[in-house]
């Protein structure tokens, strides 16, 4: 089995002049049964910052603490 990709889409800001950043591709992947998330240039998202887990358990737990952190977060964003 080779690389499956789970996810894959460009992100930016609205406001990219104000703040200078550039829109960047975001993938999560499984590399041969290793999960991994690669961020980088849309056009090489492979040149940009890769996190590779130890193992699936590893990686449900960073989304489950992602999970965590954006339903902490949710009531002071929605209040806009």
């Amino acid at each position: 089995m080779g690389t499956k990709e789970y996810f894959s889409q460009k992100m930016s800001l609205d406001n990219e002049p104000r703040v200078k950043c550039k829109p960047q591709w975001v993938e999560v992947l499984d590399n041969h049964s290793i999960p991994e998330i690669l961020i980088g240039p849309v056009d090489a998202p492979y040149e940009g910052r890769r996190a590779t887990f130890n193992d699936w358990k590893q990686f449900e737990r960073f989304v489950e603490d992602l999970n965590t952190l954006r339903n902490r977060l949710a009531p002071i964003h929605t209040k806009r």
